[in-house]
């Protein structure tokens, strides 16, 4: 039977076409001539499909140790593989074989230009619902910029872009697509800012009614590759004769480009290889676009640009700064993090610190690589890598930035990855991208290397290896403080608690607070306020939890703050308790009734609130007591606490002298009730001081949350 397959792995003795001998080959083959004890290391490793992950990571470490050994890897793995993949047609050959022997020509071309109005064009990046451009778009790279997602010069460039939208008109540009249809490509964007698009993607007639109806409608230009003549102006037939197999057709492809790009009519080309495929596919696809660019580098009379999505999910040079800042975030996790990386530990699905061992004086490394997007995934990626620094040392221009991690269909559609980025933002300063907003900045970054003569893309850098270190969109993965090939099964489990079980509990707990003060207030206004004492006690030291909550982070309050809230009511009912006799009951029981209603009316207030809105439900009548209620309970609240601290002020004395014993008799006994009376006035210091503050900051909040019903209030009355 014969193997028309196209580009394939080779035979191994067993007649199989093995991925692992291949994969593991080409590592050992870029690092033997740099360091025989990588090579060695490489070669010794007996189960390749799970120690690939440490290999891949030295191999980068020896890349950055110098320019030369950069250049050397990449042209070693590249050489090896090239001669020892195959292509499978009449026989079958090495692929270097094969594409210096079919020199035929396969293909038709056909150009399609929209009839789309060509306006002034601005950066657009949808995110969260809305379209942020100009200051707004601004804002939010500084807000990137603050949080960590970003590294500076990616917020330069972006801002650079905003200030420059001319940039934005690529009707200079042909833009040639290896997977012109995939996800995490530009097609739709570079059509609508006026380009000229030579697509390339599978034979199937429903990816090319979609790219061919998007050409249409835009300003830009469309090239297809025809296996025959057809109407150009029948779009159906156009999409049932377009597209082209890279596997099948690499040499023929090869040929029409170079044809396309030495005819005059295109100028410099961009090549943009986006074809994706699971496992050892993309291995596949991957070296046959690196041949086609690889000969296109070579032939074309003008040197062409090239252009790769850098994956953050590897190992890359990194910036200093990123490297502190994951120390500091490592230092700042919340408690609960590294208890369930210890719990996960026996499963040996733990956290592992954020940090490489380096050489003195060596260039940082960040190691993101994760290990179950399996060896192949990293081997097609790390030859990107490798073509990218080479055709940067021949002259071309060449982008390559690193891209965020992106809830792309083919990415969650693995379960485990899907639970996984749901829970990554609970790993600061990690963020998940949806593919239109990873679409429109990585755009954005393509545009700035094409024109910004200082980009990395077109000036010199002091390691190859920084071509992918500069401008990258890695989306908080260099400055998290855990690995980010660790914190999957971590984010997983916070995600399932975190949009579970902690909202569950947290409207069981406010449904019980709530009930609790209800109770309390009822005992107040039927018996009086002595009758709802126990009541008040119980539910105050039950807000004890509410401590918990913020330094577990299942609530977004301080921890500092809550506790000393906290830690002031318990204060004010221990007070109550300890003063027993029956002139501090009496002298205190206005005051304390004053801050009795006032906490009681203030927490069936707050707590239905928390509990109705953790469950989803949202009043307005409710929202509107929960931020105005406080103008009149807050400040009756606190003259009732101190109020009853003052009136008990004469027991507790008192009661001090008694615990002091001999020392609280006579002259000594001034010391206890020295302190007693001391404390008293520091607490009335931080009242004092403390109320304008906290009172400013709830006022605030008042006017913010109001603010927002009202525009959502307008909002619906105008739909």
């Amino acid at each position: 039977m014969v193997d028309n397959t196209g580009v394939d792995f080779p035979l191994d003795a067993e007649g199989k076409r093995s991925t692992t001998g291949l994969n593991q080959g080409a590592f050992a083959a870029a690092v033997e001539k740099h360091s025989a004890e990588a090579h060695e290391a490489v070669l010794k490793e007996k189960k390749w499909r799970f120690g690939y992950a440490r290999h891949v990571l030295r191999q980068t470490q020896l890349a950055a140790s110098k320019s030369d050994v950069a250049l050397g890897i990449a042209r070693d793995g590249l050489d090896y593989l090239h001669s020892s993949m195959q292509f499978c047609r009449d026989g079958g050959c090495s692929l270097k074989e094969a594409m210096a022997k079919f020199k035929e020509k396969s293909f038709e071309s056909v150009v399609i230009q929209g009839t789309g109005s060509k306006e002034g064009s601005v950066l657009e990046v949808p995110y969260k619902g809305r379209i942020l451009r100009g200051e707004a778009l601004n804002l939010q790279l500084h807000t990137w910029l603050q949080r960590g997602v970003i590294e500076l010069d990616t917020a330069f460039a972006l801002c650079n872009l905003i200030d420059r939208p001319e940039w934005l008109d690529l009707s200079d540009h042909t833009f040639v697509l290896f997977g012109a249809g995939s996800a995490m490509g530009p097609f739709p964007l570079l059509m609508q800012l006026g380009a000229h698009v030579v697509a390339l993607d599978l034979p199937k007639p429903e990816i090319w009614k979609r790219l061919i109806s998007v050409a249409r409608r835009s300003p830009g230009k469309l090239t297809l590759p025809l296996h025959e003549k057809v109407d150009a102006s029948d779009d159906a037939q156009l999409a049932a004769a377009a597209g082209c197999d890279l596997l099948r057709q690499t040499p023929e492809v090869r040929n029409w480009l170079l044809e396309l790009g030495n005819s005059g009519k295109c100028g410099s080309m961009v090549l943009g290889a986006y074809c994706y495929a699971d496992g050892p596919l993309f291995v596949r696809v991957s070296m046959a676009m690196d041949a086609i660019i690889a000969d296109l580098v070579e032939g074309l009379k003008e040197k062409p640009k090239v252009a790769y999505l850098c994956t953050p999910t590897d190992a890359h040079i990194c910036t200093a700064s990123s490297k502190q800042a994951a120390a500091e975030n490592l230092r700042k996790a919340p408690a609960w993090q590294p208890l369930l990386g210890k719990l996960l530990g026996f499963a040996k699905m733990g956290l592992v610190p954020n940090r490489v061992k380096e050489e003195p004086g060596a260039l940082p490394v960040v190691d993101a690589i994760v290990k179950e997007q399996g060896p192949n995934y990293c081997l097609a990626k790390r030859l990107q890598h490798w073509r990218a620094i080479l055709s940067r040392s021949k002259g071309c221009v060449v982008s390559s930035n690193i891209a965020p991690a992106t809830a792309t269909a083919s990415v969650v559609s693995n379960k485990s990855f899907a639970l996984a980025y749901k829970g990554m933002h609970h790993f600061k300063p990690m963020e998940v991208f949806q593919g239109e907003t990873s679409n429109a900045v990585m755009l954005g970054l393509l545009v700035n290397d094409l024109r910004n003569p200082s980009s990395a893309a077109q000036s010199t850098t002091a390691n190859p290896m920084q071509l992918f270190t500069a401008t990258a969109f890695h989306g908080g993965a260099w400055r998290v403080g855990y690995k980010f090939s660790t914190i999957g099964p971590c984010s997983a489990v916070a995600y399932i608690v975190a949009s579970m079980v902690v909202p569950c509990w947290l409207v069981i707990y406010s449904t019980l607070q709530m009930l609790g003060w209800s109770s309390a207030l009822f005992l107040i206004g039927s018996q009086g306020a002595p009758a709802a004492e126990a009541v008040i006690s119980k539910f105050t030291y039950f807000q004890i939890a509410e401590i918990l909550h913020a330094v577990l982070g299942m609530v977004p309050s301080n921890p500092v703050t809550t506790a000393m809230q906290i830690t002031s009511r318990v204060g004010a009912v221990q007070i109550v308790a300890a003063a027993a006799s029956a002139a501090s009951r009496s002298a205190m029981l206005p005051w304390m009734t004053l801050f009795y209603v006032a906490w009681s009316i203030t927490e069936v207030v707050r707590y239905s609130y928390y509990a109705l809105n953790t469950a989803g439900v949202q009043l307005s009548p409710l929202t509107w007591l929960r931020y105005s209620t406080f103008l009149l309970l807050y400040p009756a609240g606190v003259t009732g606490e101190l109020g009853t601290v003052y009136t008990a002020l004469p027991e507790l004395v008192s009661k001090a002298q008694e615990a002091c014993g001999l020392w609280g008799q006579g002259f000594y006994g001034l010391l206890p009730a020295a302190v007693v009376r001391l404390g008293f006035t520091g607490t009335l210091a931080i009242y004092v001081l403390g109320f304008p503050m906290l009172f400013g900051t709830m006022l605030g909040q008042r006017k913010k949350v109001l603010r927002r019903m009202k525009e959502a209030s307008e909002e619906k009355k105008s739909k």
